[in-house]
């Protein structure tokens, strides 16, 4: 079988790489510099050695080469010494050096003639500006982990960081559960890279985007890399690498815990709020989190140790998520003069993780860890929704990450890394109990899900029954060859996985109405079962890093393989499908190449002022979410016009029934002609793998001791950028259509199909050669150590992306704003400060300010979002790429209003030639409405305190310390609906934290 042959490839040249080179490291930090005597003449030969008590081998020694540089790799961060020593000259010997993670520190020696008994102790603080490497990162030490305000997760954590976006801002960790995705420079989140002490541990689900829930305790530095990597990864977005403790020689522990009493949060139901129609903000109910830490050995230099455990409540009432009367619709809970119970969305997280590290011999060295998360969900949903119908009860028996990893130090320049890392989850998103029934049931056709357009409101059931079951696995290993001058380095990346999964849904079918006026039913394929397979993500890679004088190159290049397939499967019947059996089916394999380059010059030659430019091409990091697309069972749905007969609030009608005749009151006419039969979509077998080049200038300066100030340009252009062609249709297939928006009074022109194509589907996906995309931003940062042990460190964004999309071959609804250069899309910048201090007297002040762009407004999710004209794939007139505006929902029966304003008739048929079931026309150009912008304060006070050999620091934490009301989301973009620009996110409330710090 393929996974076979790729698994017997990977083994082979991990094996190749252990055999011929037996060394290798992937560095986490390094000491770098040059030796020379008093006369300013370089001295190779030099042997400088590298201590700390964060090095189980307590020592790691290099020696200079014949330009006398040198450089010692794969540092742990921690405090180091370094020692020069050379016959004839005395020994220098520099301490207290502060090496953080992801950094070259620059360290020159100078040696004077002398006897080896004399040492020579130099003093000075630990440089700030990394003039060998042009990656851009943030490293979060320990100390701001522990001490300033955020709600300790990876996401959160990376919200502190200036150019990282989340999808949803985290206030306090009320959004620790309803995981929010990490963007930056033009890089959406499936492109993040997520690492513990180098090995992959990424899920597959969303290409990658969906992460584990990692304790924060486990690590010792969070290192978030926003541009700049190199060729030992293969996604050019964020790269976050979890440096985790060991354990250490002493045995040591610590506590964390914070607990948020309701009765503290403050009110931010402002009168715009629901001056704007929001009658309920998100609040907090039960909010606490307890971690617990211990480390140590279980033989000292040889063995440690280190397990932490967490247990995490967050149940946060939901803004404008209700329980209604018995029998009444959630939507009276909406007016004013009713009173329903806010509905409360309930979960929890208990995981357990430990790590065992063990210095084999002098040179060898093996890491092992394993991460178990229990995560459960009581009650999924957004704005709008019957909390007790509607919501998902979401089930994670297993979540899982581990790694085992050996580090060989061969020769003081010949390292060695190989490792095995995977990614296990196991979660089901399903009915509320008693919601799921028999199949073809009198019930099962009744207690479906329903959505009202233009109420933003849902109800019934959940929107379908899901299984997901991702599995990802990966195996790595690297060789590094160091001169000092130079640095090797080749490896290789091997990883693959399945993704199983299962979608069910009462009914088959979801409800749709306007006003509690029923107009659609979206079609599903359900029930089906499905596989997709990455076969094999294949990477290998060469880079050197070279210094001369003051200039540092480095270059490299990255080979990857990518396969991946549909698997075997199989799938009963369905009320609108029948059995059905599929597969495999492999997807186009792609071999690319991918450059790697950056200069950094040494201004000054003193290690305080570096230029830097970086020019790298990365290809679309991704799992399975290509194949998964041309599933022919992946989950598939298709609008079609309802019209209820009866009254009876029940879409009847099965296959082959003909519309408005009795028991048929859903258009099937309408359905795509191969809909649930085979896949609506088929790939190109040409298609090639999409890919951007990043461009990037950056300055980096130390403004004094201890103080660093970057500022930079970051570019990407975006390539082989994708069409969906349905050539079943052509232009010629529609008619132009003059509407008056009901917005401006403007025309706007729109196109309908021809009655005879309306269910005609038969799209190919292929390369665009026209198609362009382009990222532009501007940042400018700084970082700064302070007294006491304190850090400060923010700045400033500003970006804008750019799509020019006007090559449409089939649907001419999709030129609409297809040029983004002229619609006006606005530069979003952000700013942030985030530090900790301590004052006097053991108190500890903790602060984070972010102050973001506003959001681009995308509704919360109902029916008009899913798509432009038409509203879903599956359907002619389909989703445009052009992203989300406000819209018009139009039907056929949709008229003018008696006053309407511009070229229009009142009362007049606004499409009297429409023949899909409904449109969503837009009225506003996409990307250019953007939400509040979000103003951010949190602060934290402590004060340490010694009870014996232990540390008890209580602490008080305040979120939004401000109270600000700030919208996040609305509940839809349906103009001249109630739910129309309605809040629907809403930043949390001020929020008051009680906490216990504690360490031994």
């Amino acid at each position: 079988s393929m996974r076979t042959k790729v698994v017997a490839t990977s083994l082979f040249i991990a094996l190749a790489l252990v055999v011929l080179l037996p060394a290798a490291a992937r560095a986490q930090s390094s000491i770098a510099g040059s030796v020379k005597d008093t006369t300013g003449a370089v001295l190779p030969g030099v042997t400088v050695e590298a201590s700390s008590p964060v090095l189980i081998e307590k020592t790691r020694a290099v020696v200079t080469d014949e330009q006398g540089n040198y450089k010692i790799v794969d540092l742990r961060p921690g405090t180091y010494a370094l020692t020069f020593t050379l016959a004839g000259f005395a020994t220098v010997r520099r301490e207290g050096l502060e090496l953080p993670s992801n950094f070259t520190m620059t360290i020159n020696g100078d040696l004077k003639v002398g006897s080896l008994e004399e040492t020579l102790t130099v003093t000075g603080s630990s440089p700030v500006v990394d003039v060998q490497t042009a990656v851009k990162a943030q490293v979060l030490s320990r100390e701001v982990l522990d001490s300033v305000p955020t709600g300790r997760t990876i996401q959160g954590l990376g919200q502190l960081v200036t150019g990282i976006t989340l999808s949803t801002p985290d206030v306090g960790g009320t959004r620790a559960m309803q995981q929010t995705y990490m963007s930056a420079h033009g890089m959406i989140s499936s492109q993040v890279t997520v690492q513990v002490d180098g090995m992959l541990v990424n899920g597959v689900d969303v290409d990658g985007a969906v992460q584990n829930y990692f304790n924060s305790s486990m690590s010792q530095e969070m290192v978030y890399q926003t541009s700049g990597a190199m060729a030992d990864v293969s996604g050019g977005g964020i790269k976050l690498n979890m440096i985790p403790k060991d354990g250490g020689n002493r045995f040591n522990g610590s506590v964390n815990s914070g607990y948020q009493p309701r009765q503290w949060q403050g009110d931010n139901l402002t009168q715009d709020l629901k001056s704007r129609g929001l009658k309920a903000v998100g609040k907090i109910d039960k909010v606490y989190n307890v971690e617990v830490a211990q480390g140590g050995p279980i033989a000292r230099d040889k063995l440690w140790f280190f397990a932490s455990a967490r247990a995490f409540r967050v149940n946060v009432p939901i803004a404008d998520a209700f329980i209604p009367p018995a029998g009444q619709n959630v939507f009276v809970c909406q007016q004013a003069n009713v009173t329903c119970q806010q509905g409360v969305d309930d979960q929890s997280i208990n995981s357990a993780q430990g790590r065992l590290t063990w210095q084999i011999s002098a040179r060898n060295k093996f890491a092992v860890y394993i991460d178990k998360i229990n995560k459960n969900r009581g009650h999924a949903m957004t704005a709008g929704y019957d909390a007790n119908e509607s919501s998902i009860v979401w089930t994670s028996p297993l979540y899982m990450t581990g790694s085992a990893k050996l580090t060989s130090t061969v020769t003081n320049r010949l390292l060695l890394e190989a490792g095995y890392s995977t990614n296990y989850e196991r979660y089901n998103t399903l009915y509320q109990a008693g919601f799921d029934r028999p199949f073809r049931t009198p019930e099962w056709y009744s207690i479906v899900n329903k959505q009202d357009t233009s109420r933003g409101t849902e109800y019934g059931a959940g929107r379908t029954n899901q299984g997901m079951y991702p599995d990802r696995f990966n195996t790595q290993a690297s060789v590094s060859y160091v001169t000092g001058s130079h640095s090797y380095k080749v490896g290789f990346q091997d990883t693959w996985g399945t993704y199983k999964q299962f979608r069910g849904a009462n009914g088959d079918l979801r409800q749709f109405y306007q006003n509690g006026v029923p107009f659609q039913v979206q079609i599903l394929n359900t029930p089906v079962r499905f596989e997709d397979d990455l076969n094999a993500d294949i990477g290998l890679y060469g880079q050197d890093t070279w210094t001369f004088k003051r200039l540092t190159v480095s270059y490299g290049a990255r080979w990857e393989y990518f396969s991946s397939q549909v698997a075997q499967e199989a799938s009963g019947i369905g009320r609108f499908v029948g059995a059905r059996e599929f597969g495999p089916i492999k997807m186009p394999t792609w071999k690319s190449f991918s450059p790697r380059s950056s200069v950094v010059y040494d201004v000054f030659g003193n290690g305080k002022t570096a230029i830097k430019f970086g020019l790298s091409k990365y290809q679309q990091a991704g799992t399975m979410a290509f194949a998964n697309a041309y599933n022919p069972l992946a989950l598939t749905t298709a609008n079609v016009a309802w019209t209820d007969v009866n009254g009876d609030d029940i879409a009847q009608g099965e296959l082959g029934c003909v519309y408005l005749t009795p028991g048929c009151e859903i258009n099937l006419a309408q359905l795509p002609r191969n809909f649930g039969v085979a896949n609506l979509s088929v790939v190109d077998p040409n298609i090639k793998r999409m890919y951007n080049v990043e461009t990037n200038i950056q300055v980096q300066h130390e403004l004094f001791s201890g103080v660093s100030l970057n500022a930079g340009w970051f570019h990407r252009d975006y390539y082989n950028l994708r069409l969906r062609d349905n050539t079943a249709v052509r232009p010629s297939d529609f008619t132009a259509q003059q509407i008056v928006s009901p917005l401006d009074g403007q025309l706007i022109t729109v196109y309908n199909v021809s009655r005879d194509k309306v269910s005609a589907l038969s799209t190919v996906d292929r390369t665009a050669p026209d198609r362009k995309a382009w990222y532009n931003g501007f940042e400018a940062t700084f970082n700064a150590r302070l007294p006491r042990g304190g850090t400060l460190f923010g700045g400033y964004t500003t970006e804008r992306m750019l799509e020019v999309l006007c090559d449409e071959p089939s649907n001419p609804n999709f030129l609409l704003y297809c040029d983004q250069r002229n619609s006006g899309i606005p530069w979003r910048g952000q700013f942030k400060l985030a530090g900790t201090y301590q004052i006097k007297y053991g108190v500890q002040v903790g602060v984070s300010f972010q102050s973001l762009p506003g959001y681009i407004n995308a509704g919360a999710g109902t029916l008009p979002l899913y798509g432009f004209f038409g509203a879903t794939s599956s359907n002619v007139s389909s989703a445009v790429p052009n992203g989300a505006g406000t819209v018009w929902l139009i039907t056929p029966t949709t008229r003018y209003a008696a006053n309407c304003t511009g070229p229009c008739t009142p009362g007049a048929l606004v499409n009297p030639g429409m023949t899909v079931s409904s449109m969503s026309v837009p009225l506003v150009a996409p990307a250019t409405e953007l939400s509040d912008r979000v103003n951010q304060l949190d602060l934290n006070v402590g004060k340490w305190m010694k009870v014996s050999n232990i540390q008890i620091q209580p602490r008080l934490d305040v979120f939004n310390t401000l109270n600000r009301s700030d919208v996040v989301a609305v509940r839809s973009l349906n103009y001249l609906t109630s739910s129309y620009f309605q809040p629907a996110t809403v930043i949390q409330g001020r929020i008051v934290q009680v906490g216990l710090n504690m360490r031994w």
